[in-house]
């Protein structure tokens, strides 16, 4: 199957996907067959469901991807390198680039990057721990908080739930108040003895252990604090994930659709079904048409993303929300037309299922993500007065104002 799904999903978007030819084509069929040769070694198809043996083999794919220089590219290429890794299975949305450790390379101090950048490209695990028991991904009401401890150190006590990664990270980045009151982020090495877990099971994303992290008056040195205001960051951060978490599912719903349409053609040519349902025709129609115009609207909100701009949150959410769930439509209505082959516990299908049902909820619910762009889209534009120079002039706008 290697570079199948480049030549019958991605090439014929080319233009658009890639308008400014950042992509190298070439490597990213190098990328899938690299991925298929490694999955080759370290299979992790859906009889693996759970359990430290699947995790294991996924930090070994991320490694091994790694080691051929696939954790260091533009954003342009990690969006479709990651429907491609979702093609095959989306507990490989880990596959390309840093992932949330890319908040320590573009916001942690020299002493943080030196400590961690590298094990990082060498294909380690970052998690984030932003979610608490309380208030789900309202970040606003952070509880987890930070005090004056010895020698210039903060003590950070607090429990963050629904942690993805829990067991396989190195490092996690984790949300706190600060003891000034601001919303922080610290660097923190996942090994620290301080730190407890507790997994869970999911009913889906089953790649990575997940569970609840509590923090009891864990040591954080100044240099550990990610320069910057911890909302802002988030807020970044994610502006730029989230598309790439949305090309993972989106590949995988491709995925189903072609193992649709080969079953369906297959079941005709040896004469088993005499023809394809009119009503089968139009659900394969609709989900091509639906998986394709998400995907543009990923690519929308990556390439806002990768050049800075103040609508990249916006996109980021609400193409996350529509993209996970066409791809979770999508999935639900071709499904069906496997016939009962398509529910067998070991069929990659159901999983995928419930991986696109995991990823509702993961990095942000999907009503929430929704309700951000209706807020934009209605809370008025505040007016900021022009400045005046000493003269009475009209001059340049503030940056509230531009």
């Amino acid at each position: 199957m290697s570079g199948e799904e480049i030549d019958a999903w991605l090439h014929p978007l080319r233009a658009v996907l890639d308008p400014a030819g950042e992509v190298s084509w070439p490597r990213l069929r190098d990328f899938a067959d690299c991925l298929d040769d490694t999955l080759t070694r370290y299979p992790v198809g859906a009889d693996l469901l759970a359990g430290p043996e699947r995790s294991r083999r996924l930090l070994s794919v991320r490694a091994v991807l790694a080691d051929s220089g696939f954790t260091d590219n533009p954003l342009a290429f990690q969006l479709l390198a990651q429907f491609v890794a979702g093609y095959r299975d989306i507990d490989l949305r880990d596959t390309t680039g840093l992932g949330h450790g890319d908040l320590i390379a573009r916001h942690g101090t020299e002493h943080t990057r030196r400590r961690w950048l590298p094990t990082l490209r060498a294909g380690a695990l970052a998690g984030i721990a932003i979610t608490e028991p309380h208030g789900g991904s309202q970040v606003v009401r952070t509880r987890t908080h930070a005090v004056e401890g010895p020698a210039g150190t903060w003590l950070l006590t607090g429990r963050k739930t629904w942690i993805s990664r829990l067991t396989e990270a190195d490092v996690f980045v984790v949300f706190f108040r600060a003891p000034h009151g601001r919303l922080a982020a610290a660097a923190m090495d996942a090994t620290d003895p301080r730190l407890r877990r507790q997994p869970l099971s999911p009913a889906g994303l089953a790649g990575w252990t997940w569970g609840v992290l509590d923090l009891d008056q864990v040591p954080v040195h100044p240099y550990d604090v990610l320069a910057q205001d911890g909302m802002a960051m988030l807020r970044g951060h994610f502006a730029a994930y989230r598309p790439l978490v949305t090309a993972t599912a989106l590949g995988a719903a491709a995925a189903v659709f072609d193992t649709v349409t080969e079953n369906l053609a297959d079941r005709r040519a040896d004469g088993r079904i005499t023809r394809i349902r009119d009503s089968s025709l139009v659900s394969l129609g609709r989900g091509h048409a639906h998986l394709i115009t998400a995907l543009l609207g990923a690519a929308t909100a990556s390439r806002l993303a990768a050049v800075g701009d103040e609508r990249a949150e916006l996109f980021g959410c609400v193409m996350k929300a529509h993209g996970v769930d066409t791809a979770h439509r999508v999935v639900a209505d071709l499904a069906v037309l496997l016939g009962a082959a398509g529910f067998q516990s070991s069929c990659q299908t159901v999983k995928t299922g419930r991986d696109l049902s995991g990823l509702l909820y993961a990095d942000g619910i999907h009503d929430a993500l929704y309700r951000t762009a209706g807020k934009y889209h209605t809370v008025p534009v505040p007016t900021v007065p022009e400045p005046r120079t000493a003269r009475g002039e009209v001059g340049m706008p503030t940056a509230a104002g531009t």
